[in-house]
């Protein structure tokens, strides 16, 4: 009988992942994926010479593989690129995960993904929350880390306690299972300046979401990510970072800072927290937003280059 509960349980948990994979988005390029911490699999890309350096890119909130594209488009002739989907996004293990502090899972994640793959030297690219992923993760000074790169990182900017309740309540997943496609639409428009096309692709994705039978662990792994990022503060720490920064940021970017509570605050500003960062380069991408490898791809790819180069 037991043995019996146990094949029965195994087909179905096959059964439901068959059912999940129709809402879950299709990538362009070959889909692998690696175990770690022997319960979660997480999907990622490689492309690029497999001898070449390794730059590793870790998403945002809310974000997967595809805010990639066309970074890799742009750097796998000189570089293996390798994106992932953080644990609870795109094609990786998606539950609610029993951690209190998502930062340190994301970065301890991270940690044990590029020890599977066994890579050194790592160029370490995070945009927005997975730039403060990236800071979390520099910060405990993994041998594999070579370089950082931070696109619009959080946690340059900082919050009161009053600012990050009023911000974790209008994260909640409650209201963002609630929001319509109309909302949806809007929350992707204000990270461009100009919204290319494959921003219309990762709308649809999002909103085929919604029906998911999943849609309610996806939406506490989102709300959890912002409840991580303002209780894992990175600021007092920057200047404890010991490998070489690069920081850039979208010169129109209308999500850093935060428009309602710091009204008075301006990206440049923001961005010139990353001076605290010992050895560090900062650069502005004009025309561009918070999503700056998308709206501005080629200047983008250029100052990347730039500053790994220089």
């Amino acid at each position: 009988m037991k043995n019996l509960i146990t094949i029965l349980t195994l087909v179905f948990a096959q059964f439901t992942f068959a059912q999940n994979d129709e809402f879950m988005p299709n990538y362009k390029y070959e889909t692998k994926k690696v175990s770690i911490f022997d319960d979660i699999e997480i999907a990622y890309l490689d492309e690029g010479a497999q001898d070449a350096p390794v730059i590793v890119m870790v998403h945002g909130l809310g974000g997967y593989i595809k805010n990639w594209y066309h970074t890799i488009e742009g750097l796998r002739g000189e570089y293996r690129c390798i994106a992932l989907d953080l644990p609870g996004y795109g094609q990786s293990t998606l539950r609610d995960f029993d951690e209190e502090d998502y930062m340190d899972f994301f970065a301890r994640s991270l940690d044990a993904f590029v020890k599977a793959l066994k890579l050194d030297n790592v160029i370490l690219l995070g945009h927005s929350m997975g730039g403060q992923v990236s800071i979390v993760t520099a910060l405990k000074n993994p041998q594999w880390l070579d370089q950082l790169i931070l696109a619009a990182p959080a946690g340059f900017e900082t919050f009161t306690e009053e600012e990050a309740s009023t911000l974790t309540q209008f994260s909640s997943a409650a209201v963002l299972m609630s929001h319509t496609e109309d909302q949806i639409r809007a929350a992707y428009k204000i990270n461009f300046v100009n919204m290319p096309p494959l921003a219309e692709e990762m709308i649809q994705d999002r909103i085929k979401v919604k029906e998911a039978p999943w849609f309610k662990d996806y939406a506490k792994v989102r709300e959890m990510g912002v409840k991580g990022m303002l209780s894992h503060p990175v600021f007092e720490e920057l200047d404890q970072i010991k490998v070489a920064t690069y920081v850039l940021f979208g010169e129109k970017d209308f999500l850093i800072p935060n428009r309602y509570l710091h009204a008075g605050m301006t990206t440049q500003q923001v961005a010139e927290v990353g001076n605290k960062i010992p050895n560090v380069k900062i650069k502005m991408i004009e025309a561009a937003g918070h999503m700056l490898q998308m709206d501005n791809p080629a200047g983008f790819n250029r100052a990347v280059k730039q500053m790994l180069t220089n």
